[in-house]
């Protein structure tokens, strides 16, 4: 597979996940709606907040991905096409920002996953168990998601360098 092609497939990855965060984002919306017709009390509250804030968020996230996905295949590509070494010296650096970040957004949504725990478990308030849910919802969601962004981040990063190893300097 050329690098062309492993740069189009990261990229269409990526705007799958933006798409894939959009309908997760619907069905949060429309969770939030359904708890708004049939619950009530400080119980529906806390599930129905988190819910309509994650769901717009990822409905409006993801379609952003989705988009900006698009345009980066067209533009890195042509870059890529015009002058390698200048798109290569400027992606590399970026993707390994990228990859040293997931350490930490894994740690910090396993943090979440254990606060929800706790408010599901020890908090004896009738919201509590509510906002876990909700919180345990969004972190299974965003673990999920940027686990497999990270096994994607890692091929196009390897493709990166083998295609810098591969191009003369300038």
């Amino acid at each position: 597979m050329s690098f062309v092609e492993i740069l189009q497939e990261y990229f269409r990855g990526e705007k799958h996940l933006g798409i894939a965060l959009a309908v997760v984002g619907v069905a949060a919306l429309a969770g939030a709606f359904w708890v708004f017709r049939t619950q009530s009390g400080a119980f529906a509250w806390g599930l129905l907040v988190p819910l309509a804030i994650v769901g717009a968020a990822f409905v409006g996230g993801g379609a952003f991905l989705a988009i900006r996905s698009d345009r980066q295949i067209t533009e890195l590509t042509a870059q890529y096409e015009k002058d390698p070494g200048a798109l290569l010296a400027a992606e590399v650096p970026r993707m390994e920002r990228v990859n040293a970040n997931w350490p930490r957004i894994k740690i910090a949504w396993s943090v979440v996953t254990v606060i929800a725990l706790a408010l599901l478990l020890a908090v004896r308030r009738e919201w509590a168990p509510a906002v876990g849910l909700s919180l345990l919802a969004v972190t299974t969601t965003l673990l999920f998601t940027d686990v497999f962004a990270e096994r994607r981040a890692l091929i196009y990063t390897r493709a990166l360098e083998q295609a810098r190893a591969a191009t003369p300097p300038p």
